[in-house]
């Protein structure tokens, strides 16, 4: 994964293409990636989680945008503290959605782009990612 998002090896997106292809291809809900902050595109050059996605050829829409908090190097207690990292984009409100991300450490970035789904009226929400930290 490190050679993946820091080292920018986007090939390596095709590695996990099988494996997610066949844990999403039976979805029902709406898959919503995590999104990057402005300053992580630029510094990364292309949106990982996206390009996972692409890869396996797994239909997505976008309807979180995120600030430019970083969660990266928070302690547990300081990322559970965290608030107003994700908004809502404008676009209409599903029923059910799966949140998507590639990696999963203490769960905050679900939680808080769970919330504001909640909030605009998601009524049922999953999440997923391809590594566990």
């Amino acid at each position: 994964m490190h050679q993946f998002k820091f080292l920018k090896d986007v090939v390596l997106s095709e590695v996990f293409a099988e494996v997610l292809k066949e844990e999403l291809r039976s979805q029902k809900s709406l898959i919503v990636p995590i999104p990057m902050n402005e300053n992580k595109m630029k510094e990364r050059t292309f949106p990982q989680v996206d390009r996972l996605l692409d890869s396996a050829a797994v239909p997505y829409i976008h309807l979180l945008g995120k600030n430019e908090v970083g969660l990266a190097g928070k302690s547990k207690f300081e990322r559970m503290a965290l608030q107003d990292v994700f908004w809502w984009n404008g676009n209409p409100v599903p029923e059910k959605v799966l949140l998507f991300d590639d990696l999963y450490t203490t769960g905050s970035t679900m939680r808080l782009a769970a919330k504001v789904l909640k909030e605009k009226g998601v009524k049922e929400i999953k999440v997923l990612a391809l590594i566990r930290a």
